[in-house]
């Protein structure tokens, strides 16, 4: 890591107290930044409201859906140093840690209940499990208050991901929004998400008319610099898009020689896991292409001290995301591509 957590200190600030949105929506005056404290079944869920000093959309970003996935709560922090409230048409909802129980056991699920909470939606609902209603909670909460949804993800503690993006495409004039806001973002591939795809809370946000976006940046047992500023960037961007906040960034990406290249279009997604527990020996990088046949990963087994291949099984893919620590488990995630055309 070996950053500084300077710009985590933004979040210490006295900034005036509210119980709930509502309430802060209600009496919290322009141009402010205020706390909000929410308890959900005895946890607490911080937010912040920066309320800008004209009219215009609210915009949601959130990060740390899954509590390993840490690059997204650091830009967020970043994000909030860098507004200036007098600038801002509308208003930004900032939620940096989405699942707290999550993010303080270092786990991708609630250790409450070991469940997926972006798989909680939609034909999974369920209020059987503590994500189950927190989930219908947040997503109530969003849909009540937002009018864009940015949802910040990675790879979390075992995988290395590419900068991509998951669009939700459940109402046509939102999903259009979104693929608007994305247009200038330098992304390695764009996934548009069926109806009901797996349950995800983008999907849930985006039937009520609301664009919503997964962006995916990062990974590893520790935030980086570089996963950092590619979610504070494509955020940024996507505000300036909104006309809600400009950005100078923006600006200057627009003029970088190859920097808005259009990314490839993900028809598919192709998840694979590992048949046999052992050391990784070889790995392929995030956003290369590969081909029907090529190695992707080799493992040396055990006990049987013997190299296993994983294979590319579709003719043309991008890697999304990839298996980046040494040791793998049999049935562990390994590899994630996405189908290209």
């Amino acid at each position: 890591m070996h950053q500084s957590l300077s710009a985590a200190s933004i979040f210490a600030k006295p900034y005036p107290v509210y119980a709930s949105l509502e309430q802060a929506f209600r009496q919290q005056p322009s141009a402010s930044v205020s706390r909000i404290q929410e308890i959900h079944e005895e946890q607490t869920i911080v937010l912040f409201l920066i309320k800008g000093i004209q009219e215009g959309p609210t915009v949601w970003v959130q990060a740390a859906l899954h509590g390993d996935e840490h690059d997204g709560i650091i830009a967020c922090a970043k994000l909030m140093n860098d507004i200036v409230p007098e600038h801002l048409s509308g208003n930004l909802i900032l939620c940096p840690v989405t699942n707290p129980t999550a993010m303080l056991a270092g786990t991708n699920g609630s250790p409450l209940d070991g469940i997926n909470l972006n798989r909680v939606f939609g034909q999974n609902a369920t209020d059987a499990s503590y994500s189950g209603r927190y989930g219908r909670w947040l997503a109530n909460n969003i849909i009540a208050y937002a009018d864009f949804l940015i949802d910040l993800h990675g790879g979390g503690r075992w995988l290395d991901v590419c900068p991509f993006a998951m669009v939700a495409s459940d109402h046509e004039a939102a999903f259009e929004r979104s693929m608007a806001a994305l247009n200038k973002i330098p992304l390695i591939a764009t996934y548009v998400c069926q109806s009901g795809t797996k349950g995800m809370l983008i999907n849930e946000v985006c039937q009520q008319g609301i664009p919503a976006v997964l962006l995916e940046s990062g990974g590893g047992n520790y935030w980086t610099s570089t996963a950092v500023d590619t979610h504070l960037q494509a955020v940024q961007m996507i505000l300036d898009q909104l006309g809600v906040y400009p950005s100078e960034q923006y600006s200057q990406a627009e003029e970088t020689p190859g920097m808005n290249r259009k990314p490839a279009q993900i028809s598919d997604i192709v998840e694979m896991r590992f048949e046999t527990s052992g050391l990784l020996t070889f790995s392929r990088q995030v956003g290369e292409n590969a081909r029907l046949g090529e190695e992707l990963m080799r493992v040396l087994s055990y006990p049987g001290l013997e190299e296993q291949s994983i294979i590319c099984p579709i003719e043309h893919g991008v890697i999304l995301s990839i298996h980046a620590a040494s040791t793998v488990h049999q049935n562990g995630y390994a590899v994630m591509l996405g189908k290209l055309a």
